[in-house]
């Protein structure tokens, strides 16, 4: 009797991992995701604390570097924050699955940095970057272009669905007149489609991209001799969103600022927000920097 109600919970799948905690292997993008997931926890202990994390293109000018790399793990504690790293999570391990850890990374890290950098460099204002949603919407470009036909809900293809977001996202970008992220969104998934042209992948889609280096496949083996898994159907999941910044001059905050910004922060994440509402966003951002 005593085993009838017993729950058996299936083994973790075995990945590559840079190492294991318990019997789960630790990916990187097991490692994003986590930050991610930190990250929550560390809003609710100090809010202030996320802005720290997130791209400002005219902060990092004026010194804070470190939100070059900082900005994709910065995640606020909403359902569309958490489903973005779910969707994360699954592309992510399926890009990581096909070339490697460790190409996964160098990836992984010039996506994050280089399209940030690039706006930063070409003062562009009027934009941030916040939460793993581009990354995201990065990887799943990538298997869209791997497996371009594999069927999403109703049987729509993947490279429809990709075309959809990417679609979705610029359409957004423009009626703000949000060059800085428009650009970032375009570069991080031209150089996606670039670097995985030069591991090898991505040969019968986006063979126009030449390869440089002369790299290798990673599909055939991962550590081990195990044989890295082909990336399967997957649903559509709904994502995060950038951030948005602008300049203006700021005053000191007041008791109310965090619940404003709260409140704007949420209604950009459902229904978008007005030009006015922007800039009093970023006001808030500001003043609650204590800048």
């Amino acid at each position: 009797m005593t085993g009838r109600f017993q729950l058996n919970f299936p083994e973790p799948r075995p990945r590559d991992g840079w190492f294991k905690l318990g019997g789960f292997d630790v990916t990187t993008t097991a490692l994003l995701v986590g930050l991610g997931v930190l990250s929550m926890f560390a809003y609710a202990v100090s809010p202030d604390a996320l802005l720290n994390l997130v791209f400002f293109p005219e902060l990092v000018r004026e010194g804070e570097l470190w939100r070059l790399v900082t900005w994709p793990i910065a995640t606020r504690p909403t359902i569309w924050a958490l489903i973005s790293l779910v969707f994360f999570w699954i592309f992510g391990h399926r890009v990581e699955e096909m070339v490697g850890r460790v190409r996964f990374t160098r990836l992984v890290l010039i996506l994050i940095i280089f399209p940030a950098a690039v706006v930063t460099a070409l003062l562009i204002s009027g934009a941030a970057a916040v939460g793993i949603g581009l990354l995201g919407t990065a990887m799943l470009c990538i298997f869209a272009a791997d497996q371009p036909n594999a069927p999403f809900f109703f049987g729509i293809p993947a490279w429809l669905i990709a075309v959809i977001f990417v679609a979705l996202d610029v359409l957004q970008y423009v009626g703000d007149r949000l060059w800085g992220n428009l650009m970032q969104l375009l570069l991080t998934i031209a150089l996606a489609m670039i670097v995985m042209r030069q591991f090898g992948e991505l040969r019968e889609t986006m063979g126009f991209i030449p390869q440089l280096a002369g790299g290798k496949s990673g599909k055939s083996t991962s550590r081990g001799g195990r044989p890295s898994a082909k990336p399967a159907k997957r649903k559509k999941q709904s994502r995060d969103f950038d951030r948005v910044v602008s300049q203006g001059p700021w005053t000191g905050p007041s008791p109310g600022d965090q619940a404003e910004m709260d409140r704007l922060l949420d209604k950009m994440n459902s229904v978008g927000l007005s030009e006015a509402e922007r800039k009093r966003l970023s006001e808030l951002g500001k003043r609650l920097r204590g800048n």
